[in-house]
Formats: C-alpha cells, structure tokens, sequence
C-alpha cells in the first residue's frame, strides 16, 4: 500500500489564507473588558469616508476594526476628513485664496460650504 505524501509547499497557500484572517469579535474568546478600544472622531479623520464604524459622535471603537490601525494591505487610501473640508470651505466663504485643485475639490463636496459652524 503507497502512502500519499504531500507536495512541500502545497498547502502553504491555505495555512496562510486559514492564519491571516481576521477573525471578528464574536467568534473571539477575549472578554469584552480585555479589548483594545480607541475613540473614533470620524469628522477628524481621514478614513471615515470608507469606515464601517463610523458614527455621528465620538464612540469607541474596538482597534482592530478601526481603519487607522489595520494592515496597510487593507486600508483603504487616506482622503480629506470632514473637518478639513469644512476649514477649507469656511476659508473660501470668507474671501480667502485657495489653490485651483482645492476649489475644484470644494466645488463637488461642499459646494454650499461647511457643514458644520466652525469656530
């Protein structure tokens, strides 16, 4: 009777895939106590426009679902946060100069200024 041996190197590919997944917190055994939790400002950051936990107020945030945190192969590229979009629009209202690209980047998300009243 023959014994099947396995390729070397064959089944790397799916240890890999099996070891690199994230595992989401339910199926995890840390007590919720133990978790590492930041607290998300997402007008204030740069990844809130393709976040998933974002939210309308400040919130924690476990840190292995906060996009600041996670693998560079899984975070999604950096953009103008809210708040940065908001100075710059307030800054256009009052008469102040602007670079080209930045009125034309104004000029598709905040076209009737900022959202929110800035100090």
């Amino acid at each position: 009777m023959h014994s099947k041996q396995s390729i070397p190197g064959s089944q790397d590919a799916a240890l890999s895939a099996f070891t690199a997944r994230r595992m989401p917190p339910s199926e995890s055994s840390v007590r919720p106590i133990h978790r590492e939790t930041t607290i998300c400002y997402a007008y204030h950051c740069s990844y809130a426009y393709g976040c998933t936990e974002k939210s309308g107020r400040p919130a924690q945030v476990l840190m292995r679902r906060c996009m600041r945190y996670m693998p560079d192969n899984l975070k999604i590229e950096p953009a103008l946060s809210d708040l940065a979009l908001d100075t710059l629009a307030k800054r256009r209202q009052s008469g102040g100069t602007l670079d080209s690209d930045t009125e034309r980047i104004l000029d598709r998300l905040r076209p009737d200024g900022p959202f929110r009243k800035l100090a």
